[in-house]
């Protein structure tokens, strides 16, 4: 029977590419993700190819799912972990796939490899993501969080909510100014970095699109 691979393709960096993803990639005789995913896996596709972006996400799901109907495997790429702000949820509301039989083939998320980086046991941190939508309610959840002393690995929206709008958000709020905060800007990529910083200080800074925020509430510092 013909299916639709989810498959999670890690953070960027091709060693973060599991063994499991090049395989369902291999199998596949169309494979659809950004060109940056696409390009972990040149020497993996053998079928057609197709960009995802943000313009045609719709038509592109359109095309999968007749191309499964039409018996095809696909292998639908999703950066970092699908279940995690991934493509997973959007496969899945999308209605398209409801008589497909559908796998998911998990990844390394920025989150996990940033938690790593900073040696952060994440097991009883809070996870956020305002990818998709900055939400009343995602913020309250945010600020309760942080009024518990709970860690927070947030993953920005890169558009209306950067990490200098969330860290002005967080002290007009009386949130603690002087705060830990840890950038980490292209995470398992060549151009990797890592900012030890502040709230206060953040207030003030830009980075680029590929980030994730850690507000960390501790005092032990990141070798």
């Amino acid at each position: 029977m013909a299916k639709i691979n989810i498959v999670g393709v890690g953070p960027g960096s091709a060693d973060y590419v599991t063994p499991v993803a090049r395989k369902s990639v291999r199998q596949a005789q169309l494979v659809i993700g950004a060109q940056r995913s696409l390009n972990l896996f040149l020497v993996d596709i053998k079928g057609e190819s197709v960009v995802l972006t943000a313009k045609n996400l719709s038509s592109v799901l359109e095309q999968a799912a007749e191309s499964v109907k039409g018996g095809k495997n696909v292998a639908l790429l999703s950066t970092g972990d699908p279940g995690f702000s991934g493509l997973l949820h959007t496969v899945l509301e999308s209605g398209l796939f409801d008589t497909a039989e559908i796998t998911v083939v998990p990844g390394v998320s920025s989150i996990q490899a940033c938690a790593a980086r900073l040696k952060i046991s994440w097991d009883n941190a809070r996870l956020f993501t305002f990818h998709d939508e900055v939400s009343e309610e995602e913020k309250e959840k945010l600020i309760s969080a942080l009024k518990c002393g709970r860690t927070i690995l947030l993953l920005p929206n890169s558009h209306n909510f950067v990490p200098k709008d969330i860290a002005n958000f967080l002290i007009k709020l009386d949130i603690d100014k002087e705060m830990p905060v840890y950038i980490c800007q292209n995470i398992t990529l060549e151009n990797e970095k890592i900012i030890s910083s502040t709230l206060e200080k953040i207030s003030g800074q830009t980075f680029g699109p590929l980030c994730v925020m850690v507000i960390k509430q501790n005092s032990s510092k990141v070798s």
